[in-house]
């Protein structure tokens, strides 16, 4: 995936991304369109019109794409699933959902959601060309809607992980075995229908299209990585979510807060070698200080503030019957590499990433 995206708007609470490779494959596709399809299958128009078409066409595509992901999302949000993006890219679209499904069941109505989508807006579209018999440009654009949904659910129900029909596979095997072994399965599959991509791009070299042959090999590729990457990461989630938090956490004293900034550099900080530290507050109530905040203050001013003036509330914490995987996923949501531990407005600690990190290297060591 690309770095940076630009917002555009939300739907349904659902934050929706452009990434800027999306104006590079707008281009092509505007250009293959207004150079190539148009003017061959509904010439003497103006030169100006087949762009116009062109671009409206390929704006229409990425909103049929956004829709495949859309439904993927709505599926996923129904089974309470967290859903944080949806980018759409040089590759269409992908819709980032935060949670792995959290059963077979679920992650086949999630997979499948996608192409039943593209075949619903395949279809509106074959019902527009129906009512729409004219021979013209605008039913050019009908029919090319049509077709290109129709090839993108057909494309996606291909069983190599991570595109949704490997993910169906995913499911299937799941319901049978354990989903680390069933997306080792999938992501095999994956990686086989990558080379077949990059084998069928090299030909297309040969034969001289260039542009066919480019496009075969960069999606090959990126599939190839994706799966590799999404075993990997599963397999993470994997070992650890055979981990509960409580085995994991480092015990922390709470700070009161009448204590200054100056002892909790000089007492707790040499003792925990934390970086937040639980407060007390003087209503009860749980607050953390981060002290990396505070770290280039004179002795002299750490002396004077105290801690509950300085003291924040709480964005999020873990439970001691968390496993790891949540940890985890909460600290790369929020950016942090600490969480307090909290069971019933009671602090008992505090998990740390490098914990977490030192038993997926352990893990990973055995062989798991």
């Amino acid at each position: 995936m690309f770095a940076k995206t630009i917002p555009l708007f939300r739907l349904f609470g659902i934050q929706i991304n452009l990434d800027y490779s999306w104006f590079i494959v707008f281009f092509l596709i505007t250009s293959v369109l207004a150079l190539g399809y148009f003017p061959y299958a509904y010439p003497h128009y103006p030169f100006i019109v087949y762009w116009i078409v062109g671009a409206f066409s390929a704006v229409l595509l990425f909103l049929s794409v956004l829709l495949h992901e859309l439904a993927h999302s709505l599926v996923a949000l129904r089974f309470g699933l967290t859903v944080k993006e949806i980018d759409l890219f040089i590759f269409g679209g992908v819709a980032l959902i935060e949670e792995e499904a959290p059963n077979p069941k679920v992650e086949f109505l999630i997979a499948i959601a996608g192409p039943i989508a593209s075949f619903f807006i395949g279809s509106f579209f074959f019902l527009l060309a129906v009512l729409y018999p004219v021979d013209d440009i605008i039913n050019g654009v009908i029919n090319y809607l049509m077709f290109v949904n129709f090839i993108i659910a057909l494309f996606n129900l291909v069983p190599a992980f991570p595109l949704d029909g490997g993910r169906i596979l995913r499911a299937i095997i799941w319901a049978k075995k354990d989903l680390l072994t069933a997306t080792k399965i999938s992501a095999k599959t994956g990686t086989i229908f990558a080379y077949f991509l990059m084998f069928m791009g090299l030909l297309s070299l040969f034969k001289g299209n260039f542009l066919n042959g480019m496009w075969y090999g960069l999606i090959g590729l990126f599939l190839k990585q994706a799966s590799q990457r999404s075993y990997e990461q599963t397999k993470i989630s994997y070992i650890l979510s055979k981990y509960k938090v409580q085995h994991f956490l480092v015990t922390v004293k709470p700070l009161l807060p009448e204590q200054t900034l100056y002892e909790v550099f000089s007492y707790y900080y040499p003792f925990y070698h934390l970086r937040i530290y639980p407060v007390i507050g003087k209503d009860g109530k749980i607050y953390v200080i981060d002290i990396l905040k505070f770290k280039n203050l004179p002795q002299e001013q750490l002396m004077k503030i105290k801690v509950g003036d300085v003291a924040e509330p709480i964005k999020v914490y873990v439970s001691p019957f968390d496993n790891l995987t949540k940890a985890l996923r909460l600290m790369n949501k929020y950016g942090s590499d600490e969480l307090p531990v909290i069971y019933e407005n009671t602090i008992l600690g505090v998990i740390r990433r490098i914990t977490i990190e030192s038993v997926i290297e352990k893990e990973l060591s055995k062989g798991a």
